[in-house]
């Protein structure tokens, strides 16, 4: 690895005249190069949406989907009609599952009209990705359904030793190139006027509507801690002009480093250097999240606390039991449900 100031590692020189360029002729092309194997799970999908054909009844098809989710998720699944459709589809369901006394939404099903070519579609978000107790069934289900992948994001965590600076370095030295093709830059900053990025700053490369945008970004200083180094580096693949096959549920890092030369480097590098579990992104984004909101309850309300204590003369549970409110934060959605990966759950919960 390549020697910065400051002492850091910077993500390696990409090596030139490898970039994954468009198909010749207009045929769909894969997401991947396939030139190498990077089976260690570094990378996780971070959102999956695909469509398919259905062969029998909009019923029946939803209670195929049922029982193909008993075998994804650890936790059960509730079909919540939410009386509109979207992306051309006629009706939707939401995918809700029983958390801690509520139910959060994990995924949307969305169903019917010729102008969605009668397909079905199901639309996994980062909480429902962050749920997934078995990627083998997900990548099953799509080959039984015979399914088109039509969005599929990518995401490594890097916890220590990179900055946002070594990225935009190699996007200007030409390492983020696709096939002589140069991708667009944006570049977004959080903060106030004493610390203009502590909310965390944001670089895109590439754009969605190509089918192909690279999104890097302080993941620590967005969820609320001005200290953190954990960065995030997502690829959010799309369809436009190009197959996303099936496999990518199954090996998300080969994906992610086929995706730009200077990650498929990066991965290379960097393989027995950082966190792997998902139980570790898990821990540390809810431990940032409640350190934060515990910081705005004491801001808010911890007078009002103390006050409220001597009014009880100090009893304690019954303070708690006046203000607790059983639930989850908005905030802590994503990890409460990946949570339940790891643990034990409540029985199924019906909605009726």
């Amino acid at each position: 690895m390549t020697a910065v100031a400051g002492g850091r590692a910077a993500p390696p020189a990409a090596k030139r005249g490898r970039g994954a360029g468009a198909a010749e002729g207009g045929s769909p092309r894969t997401v991947i190069r396939g030139e190498s194997d990077h089976s260690q799970r570094l990378a996780i999908i971070d959102w999956l949406r695909f469509t398919f054909l259905p062969h029998a009844s909009i019923s029946d098809s939803l209670e195929q989907l049922k029982r193909y989710f008993a075998l994804w998720f650890p936790l059960p699944v509730n079909f919540v009609s939410a009386e509109k459709g979207m992306y051309g589809y006629k009706s939707s369901c939401d995918l809700m599952v029983w958390m801690d006394g509520e139910f959060i939404r994990v995924g949307i099903v969305a169903m019917g009209g010729t102008s969605a070519g009668n397909t079905m579609m199901v639309d996994l978000s980062g909480k429902g990705c962050s749920l997934v107790g078995d990627w083998q069934a997900v990548y099953a289900t799509m080959q039984d359904l015979d399914a088109r992948i039509t969005r599929a994001d990518t995401a490594l965590d890097l916890y220590e030793g990179f900055t946002l600076e070594q990225f935009d370095d190699l996007y200007r030295a030409g390492e983020f190139n696709c096939g002589g093709r140069i991708p667009t830059r944006r570049y977004y900053e959080g903060g106030d006027s004493n610390d203009l990025h502590s909310h965390g700053r944001t670089l895109y490369l590439g754009k969605k509507a190509n089918g192909k945008e690279l999104c890097i970004y302080e993941k620590g200083k967005q969820l609320g801690d001005p200290d953190s180094e954990w960065l995030r580096i997502e690829i959010r693949f799309g369809n436009r002009d190009r197959v996303i096959p099936h496999e990518i549920v199954l090996d998300p890092t080969r994906f992610f480093a086929g995706g730009f030369v200077a990650l498929e480097d990066l991965v290379s590098s960097i393989a027995e250097k950082i966190k792997t579990e998902q139980r570790d992104i898990v821990i540390e984004e809810r431990a940032i999240v409640l350190k934060r909101l515990t910081h705005y309850l004491i801001a808010s309300y911890g007078k009002t606390l103390y006050q409220l204590a001597k009014e009880m003369k100090y009893d304690y549970q019954a303070l708690y039991e006046l203000l607790r409110v059983k639930g989850v934060p908005r905030r802590l959605e994503k990890t409460a449900v990946a949570g339940g990966v790891y643990q034990a759950h409540d029985p199924a919960c019906s909605m009726e």
